[in-house]
């Protein structure tokens, strides 16, 4: 029973604060008489209005209380009062208030979305998550220590709920800018979500979980590079960062050949053209909302092999293309209906994206119109599978260094399992693990092949008409 805020409250800017999920759970007859559970990271407590503080001023040292003493970014929180800070309205959609770069909703509608997501990556990877291995290892139960995940971007909670489910002895942490609507009555007791815009920081998470995932965040965040380190930085020594995103590019069936966007030009014979209206849909919002997705997608193609304090040694990167739609032919019969079912997946879920993002777009600025009429065109196309394409996955993983310049520690051996990792029955026939940065920077200059000429500027209803999207060429110029 997920709680559902129903008022257009829009929080000062500066209310940057995490709070525990459990609450918002409740009926609003419940709240009134809820408060907020503080943080198990956290060493201190807030309670009074006076020494409220924003989460950046926070990060950026600005610790001092009115009292004279010093907190971190932990409040206790009344439940009744609060929940409303983290939800406004807008045409109908709910949306998170700390990120304005996050332009997509969180309600019932995009919930939904975002599970059919969740199957479709389980089914195509064979699991919750790739180096199964070295998971399984890492959250094996040892005498005396608690093993701890934490889900960055977590969403519905979901991936964290089978984490929990299947690690019952570890600790799971959840981290969203928004409720997660969980039914308290089936939520693990190793499991708890926190509110928060991680573009702020995890300084208060350094040094303390052995699984650090992050999966689809990328278009909410100002800094991907940045929050990637950050996300390392929270690790044990030892333990395994995951990281996971969409290319957000179309490709055609070949898989690496780029699909470009549709044009204005397009719109007089849509049936005609075999650019891509999701492409031109995608790069509306982008230009629109700042996000760093380009930087993510050069960031993932580089993975974490040069970063200082991961072990090149066992960092891989990976490629998981998704059919958009039914139309992919596999080996075997198992291999075909297992293609289908994660195109049909994938080709409800971006149709339902690409829609959910209008009431943003419109407010900064985009003609409804124009916007109906893309997505009606990008629908079309979907479903007629003409062109047929692609969507590719992109996978960066590592463990963290024993110490400064030393290797991971050696991983003690398991038992075989089959819980959250690989079924071996059924290989999945477009998943591609890089071993080295240069063989994922080489699969990625065939990708980046048609992207690095200058595109056409955007529609005179943009609210960004003069800004496109920058090219390969040119990020790779700048360090993006």
């Amino acid at each position: 029973m997920a709680y559902e805020a129903s008022h257009n409250v829009v929080i000062d800017k500066d209310v940057r604060s995490r709070a525990e999920q459990d609450a918002l759970n409740f009926t609003p007859s419940q709240v009134a008489t809820t408060v907020y559970a503080a943080s198990a990271v956290d060493t201190s407590v807030v309670t009074s209005d006076s020494q409220y503080r924003c989460r950046a001023d926070a990060l950026q040292g600005h610790e001092t209380t009115d009292d004279g003493g010093t907190t971190t970014s932990k409040y206790t929180y009344r439940s009744d009062i609060d929940a409303k800070r983290f939800i406004r309205h807008i045409e109908g959609r709910a949306y998170n208030t700390l990120n304005e770069t996050y332009f997509l909703p969180s309600d019932d509608d995009e919930w939904v979305r975002l599970n059919k997501q969740h199957v479709a990556l389980v089914l195509s990877l064979g699991g919750l998550y790739p180096a199964a291995d070295e998971v399984r290892a890492l959250l094996a139960p040892l005498p005396g220590q608690r093993k701890r995940i934490l889900d960055l971007g977590c969403g519905t909670g979901v991936w964290a709920m089978d984490m929990a489910h299947d690690f019952p002895e570890a600790e799971v942490v959840g981290v969203d800018l928004a409720p997660v609507p969980v039914d308290l009555e089936t939520l693990p007791p190793n499991l708890r979500f926190e509110i928060d815009d991680i573009n702020l920081g995890l300084a208060h998470f350094k040094d303390s979980f052995d699984v650090v995932h992050m999966r689809l965040a990328g278009s909410g965040l100002k800094s991907f590079r940045k929050t990637m380190r950050d996300g390392q930085q929270c690790l044990k020594p030892g333990g395994i960062a995951i990281f996971i995103d969409a290319d957000y590019d179309m490709y055609a069936e070949d898989l690496h050949t780029y699909m470009p966007f549709a044009l204005e030009d397009d719109e007089q014979n849509p049936e005609q053209t075999e650019r891509s209206w999701w492409q031109q849909m995608r790069r509306a919002a982008i230009n629109t909302v700042n996000s760093d997705i380009y930087g993510m997608s050069k960031a993932m193609d580089e993975g974490l092999w040069e970063d200082e304090i991961m072990d090149p040694e066992t960092c891989r990167a990976a490629s998981l293309h998704l059919p958009i739609g039914p139309w992919a032919q596999g080996e075997s019969q198992m291999e075909t209906q297992q293609l289908g079912y994660v195109g049909a997946l994938i080709r409800q879920d971006l149709m339902s994206a690409h829609r959910a993002g209008h009431a943003v777009l419109k407010r900064l600025g985009w003609e409804p119109d124009r916007l109906d009429r893309w997505s009606e065109l990008t629908d079309k196309q979907m479903m007629s599978l003409k062109p047929k394409t692609w969507l590719r996955m992109c996978y960066a993983w590592g463990r963290r260094r024993a110490a400064e310049n030393e290797p991971a520690p050696p991983l003690s051996p398991i038992a075989p399992s089959t819980i959250a990792g690989a079924d071996p029955t059924l290989r999945y026939p477009h998943y591609y693990i890089y071993q080295t940065r240069e063989e994922s920077l080489c699969e990625a200059a065939l990708r980046n092949r048609g992207k690095d000429c200058e595109p056409p500027p955007l529609p005179k209803c943009s609210p960004r008409a003069t800004g496109s999207p920058p090219s390969v060429t040119s990020i790779q110029q700048r360090g993006v």
